[in-house]
């Protein structure tokens, strides 16, 4: 599984994901196990990323989950209701934050599961 920093790097150059998270300015705080990650966007720019506490505290949109949930979202093929993070959430109990910024930034959110899947498709 790619180190998630530098998924959010790519990412930031993905058209379709930076389009959807234009404007956000905010954390986004990413916790995978027990390895966790803050990302600062300003204006939908990527300021930094960076290893984190596993608690969220002051990011607008946080998602976690366990290792093997991640391994089944980012799979090339992910089962029935891994493929988006809202039905990960609903059927396999991946945390969201509850927060308006997630639900308005959804659509970026899914993007960076088809960028993360396909990195890992390219392999580690």
């Amino acid at each position: 599984m790619r180190d998630f920093a530098t998924v959010l790097r790519h990412a930031s150059e993905d058209f379709e994901f930076s389009r959807e998270m234009r404007y956000y300015t905010g954390k986004l705080h990413v916790a995978i196990g027990d390895q966790a990650w803050l990302a600062d966007y300003d204006d939908g720019r990527l300021l930094s990323v960076a290893p984190a506490d596993s608690r969220p505290q002051d990011a607008a949109i946080a998602i976690s989950g366990t290792r093997e949930q991640w391994e089944e979202m980012t799979a090339a093929h992910p089962r029935p209701f891994f493929q988006s993070l809202q039905s990960s959430s609903i059927k396999h109990g991946v945390r969201l934050s509850n927060t308006d910024q997630l639900y308005a930034y959804l659509p970026a959110l899914n993007r960076l599961m088809q960028i993360f899947r396909q990195l890992n498709a390219q392999g580690a």
